[in-house]
């Protein structure tokens, strides 16, 4: 399935995550899709202190990510992570690239199975 976007839509695949953090080190990290402990990559668990947010559909749990500094949050009961993200783009008046457009629509259609499951919403769909 993320094959199949990636080409569809000719999407770079990014660096490995654990890449990701040594080379930049002084970079934030934005957990997207999730906000448990137990789901973060063990690279990002080593440097949980460059958490600076966290974008997600989820409901919170007992493992939910604890960091020492107020960080952005922006967790929803949509359907999906990339609705949100989506929704982001145009309430600030800008509009994603066809390719990042592409793969949200591609998440957005994953998460919701097609529109159809049960946790869909009205903002999945627009």
């Amino acid at each position: 399935e993320t094959q199949f976007a990636i080409d569809r839509w000719g999407v770079k695949v990014p660096e490995k995550i654990e890449i990701m953090v040594d080379k930049h080190p002084d970079a934030g990290i934005c957990l997207v899709d999730h906000q448990q402990l137990s789901q973060v990559n063990p690279a990002i668990k080593e440097h949980v202190k460059r958490v600076v947010g966290v974008i997600d559909h989820h409901a919170l749990q007992s493992e939910t990510i604890i960091t020492e500094m107020p960080i952005y949050l922006d967790i929803r009961p949509w359907g999906s992570m990339s609705t949100i993200v989506a929704h982001t783009y145009f309430s600030m008046g800008r509009r994603p690239s066809k390719p990042i457009a592409g793969m949200l629509l591609c998440a957005i259609l994953s998460d919701t199975l097609n529109l159809l499951g049960p946790t869909t919403t009205e903002w999945d769909k627009m």
